[in-house]
């Protein structure tokens, strides 16, 4: 069987497989990613509802590969992220702490993106990409490390050497079981339901998260291209046996239940889309390499959706492993050798552990329904709103630096 040749494999053709591979044929290798879905699944691309605040770390990192480009006229900006809390006798926003943009001397703090787009115009920058090979509807059957590279087999008979193989196969990662790395999950009994808002008020280009018993609610402002009104992406987090269900089902049902949850604080809302719903849970793989091969993204961690950690924490693993794969090329180094994985390993693996436990611990004080856990809410966002100290530790952490 012949055997082709390449730098890199990745599996996994989403957004962060692409991301990945744009920056590494941004360094001057060649690239090829294998996808099991066939051109993500069209239908599934129009509904998916789901959008991304983009921090300035990241953002600063598309710029650095070439890849910003395509998605500035489509970006919302950030100017802040307000987090509330929503009393739960009164229904009103009670405490809240505004993060923004100027407390850390920056213009935005990111610009927030619907994912299909994302994946839209990734594909269509990746398609027209010279030392780029796209491999769908097959996946990797075999892996065989050897000394100075690695030969994996796909299901449809297909055999590449290369260097390396990264997997961003997601959270049910196909590189990861036949590494046979052991992971852990975590499963809050909550689902996120994710539609589209049109509201009464103007955002000023402020992300909300309002917290109450069973989770947080995210509003993320949404650009448009028409002078029709406001709009917003919502995020959802509700118990997974919630006993609103016919109410979510509703639209007109679910567009009152939206503007109580939130406060009011954006006035009347209206849902303009359809209702998606994924699972929350988090999950880590127990270790982020093996012989010749590194997990990041969903394959590595997957954590629930606030703050902005879940794509923006894969995409610092992209980032990290960029640096140190243009350090390697610098210093005439090898690429995917053992000191090489496991240098990527330690230097990812206490920043993830650390922010999967602030995430997990913060949605868990979200769900609960006791009275003190929402006034040690209330005390808290008062606290970082009236101390510029505090306040930009926090701030510091969540945008990762």
């Amino acid at each position: 069987m012949n055997c082709d040749n390449t730098d890199i494999v990745i599996c996994g053709g989403g957004i962060s497989g692409l991301i990945m591979a744009k920056s590494l044929i941004h360094l001057g290798l060649r690239v090829t990613c294998i996808e099991k879905n066939k051109r993500q699944n069209q239908k599934f691309k129009n509904n998916d509802l789901r959008s991304t605040a983009l921090l300035y770390p990241a953002i600063d990192f598309f710029k650095k590969v070439g890849i910003w480009k395509n998605f500035v006229n489509h970006a919302q900006p950030l100017n802040s992220l307000v987090i509330c809390n929503l009393n739960p006798k009164s229904g009103e926003i009670d405490s809240n702490c505004e993060f923004l943009a100027e407390d850390l001397e920056i213009d935005k703090l990111g610009y927030n993106l619907p994912n299909k787009i994302i994946i839209n115009e990734l594909q269509k920058l990746m398609m027209t990409t010279k030392k780029f090979r796209y491999l769908e509807g097959d996946y990797v059957e075999h892996i065989k490390p050897r000394s100075f590279d690695v030969v994996i087999k796909t299901n449809k008979k297909i055999q590449i050497s290369s260097k390396l193989i990264i997997a961003a196969d997601g959270r049910n990662s196909n590189i990861r079981e036949i590494s046979k790395i052991k992971k852990i999950k975590y499963d809050y009994n909550q689902k996120a339901l994710v539609f589209n808002i049109k509201h009464e008020y103007n955002h000023d280009s402020k992300s909300y998260e309002i917290y109450k018993s069973e989770g947080p609610c995210t509003l993320v402002p949404l650009k448009t291209k028409q002078f029709n009104g406001y709009f917003s992406s919502v995020v959802l987090m509700v118990d997974d046996k919630n006993n609103n269900d016919k109410i979510f089902q509703d639209k007109i049902g679910l567009s009152d239940f939206i503007t109580k949850r939130t406060g009011n604080i954006l006035g009347s809302c209206k849902v303009q889309s359809e209702i998606s719903e994924f699972p929350i849970i988090s999950q880590a793989s127990l270790a982020l390499s093996s012989e010749r091969i590194i997990l990041l993204a969903e394959s590595a961690h997957v954590l629930p959706p606030i703050g902005a950690q879940g794509l923006n924490t894969s995409i610092h693993d992209i980032k990290n492993l960029y640096q140190l794969v243009e350090k390697r090329l610098k210093n005439n180094e090898e690429i995917g050798n053992f000191d090489f994985v496991k240098e990527y390993e330690s230097s990812r693996k206490k920043q993830i552990s650390s922010r999967m436990l602030s995430v997990h611990l913060l949605n868990k004080l979200s769900i609960s329904k006791k009275e003190t856990v929402s006034d040690v809410r209330k005390f808290g966002l008062s606290f970082l709103s009236n101390n510029q100290i505090s306040k930009k530790i926090a701030m510091r952490f969540g945008m990762f630096q």
